[in-house]
């Protein structure tokens, strides 16, 4: 999972908890329930949301990709270059010299 993912959900979920907590005060003096019980059953709720929305897309993974990214860098490699050489990751270009695949 992406940094930029990981911050969105953060962000979402803590939107989603402090709007619930927000909505539940009201909500606890019609329950009888008290403050700090509204607002952890709201932060209990943001949570549960939060870590859905992360594991939605859980990236190569979801997909069954258990490759590691070496292998995965070598078969892009090998894909984009006939005469790729894994063992020391290099490849032969149109000027004949040996340059290192960085895909």
């Amino acid at each position: 999972m992406s940094l930029k993912t990981k911050i969105t959900s953060t962000l979402l979920s803590l939107t989603v908890a402090t709007i619930a907590i927000a909505g539940s005060v009201d909500t606890a003096a019609a329950k009888k329930l008290t403050n700090a019980e509204a607002a952890a059953i709201a932060g209990i709720g943001g949570f549960v949301l939060g870590a859905a929305i992360a594991n939605a897309n859980r990236g190569p993974d979801y997909y069954g990709d258990h490759r590691s990214s070496w292998e995965r860098h070598v078969d892009r490699c090998y894909a984009r270059y006939r005469t790729y050489d894994h063992r020391s990751d290099t490849y032969v270009g149109f000027d004949g010299q040996y340059h290192y695949c960085r895909l």
